[in-house]
């Protein structure tokens, strides 16, 4: 059954108004009709059997609560630098089918993409991972937020680092050491984290980790890296 993330309080029996994009997306993208149920996520997680009523489509009924969710037991932050064109759009969409809990993003030394038009960035990534939780049947939607100084990302932790200059510390060797329900997680830029970047994070509590042998662009990195601390903990495959 379809996901929808509705906005404003939800419970059996109340009848909401659709905004208009809600609507195109019922109605035009899903084709969906008068009648036909989906399901309803509300601002807490929580999902519902949504019933579209008739007159175009312009409002639902809450039919009932719906079936368990979805989401992780892990709960993953992921930092993330600002990065070249479109690459953003596709480390937020995939670590969103994937689980993350939510992403944050930090200034980098080392970052090739001026920091312009911040807030419509974010606004449109945020949109990029409601969608994402609608495909995937989560019922929570991640929040996308920042930009924050390396210093205060660092504050937010301890956590995990990728460092290409790591050699010791594999990715693999910490998360059998280190059981957990909860985890932060940071990536570099397409230039890498500079050294100056790995004290701060290590003075705050952060720990270096090594990817393996091969250099991975920022993207896969980050990817990469989430991806194997999901499947450590038994939250795929």
């Amino acid at each position: 059954m379809r996901r929808v993330v509705l906005a404003g309080p939800v419970q059996p029996g109340l009848a909401i108004q659709l905004s208009a994009d809600q609507r195109h997306y019922l109605i035009n993208v899903l084709r969906m009709r008068a009648g036909e149920q989906f399901i309803g996520l509300d601002q807490d997680g929580k999902a519902f059997v949504v019933q579209l009523e008739p007159s175009e489509g312009r409002g639902i009924v809450i039919e009932q609560a719906a079936e368990a969710g979805r989401e992780p037991e892990l709960a993953v932050r992921l930092f993330l630098p600002l990065l070249k064109g479109d690459k953003l759009d596709f480390v937020v969409q995939k670590s969103v089918e994937l689980g993350v809990a939510n992403i944050t993003f930090y200034s980098a030394r080392r970052a090739v993409v001026k920091e312009g038009n911040l807030d419509k960035k974010i606004a449109r990534l945020q949109r990029i991972a409601q969608e994402a939780t609608q495909q995937c049947r989560r019922q929570l939607v991640p929040a996308v937020s920042g930009l924050l100084p390396l210093e205060q990302a660092a504050a937010s932790g301890p956590g995990l680092f990728a460092w290409e200059q790591e050699e010791k510390q594999s990715l693999k060797g910490w998360l059998q050491a280190n059981p957990g329900q909860s985890l932060s997680l940071l990536t570099g830029p397409e230039g890498g984290l500079a050294p100056e970047e790995a004290v701060i994070l290590a003075e705050a509590g952060w720990t270096a980790v090594t990817l393996g042998p091969r250099i991975l662009r920022a993207e896969t990195a980050a990817i990469a890296m989430f991806t194997c601390v999901m499947f450590s903990r038994d939250e795929m495959g």
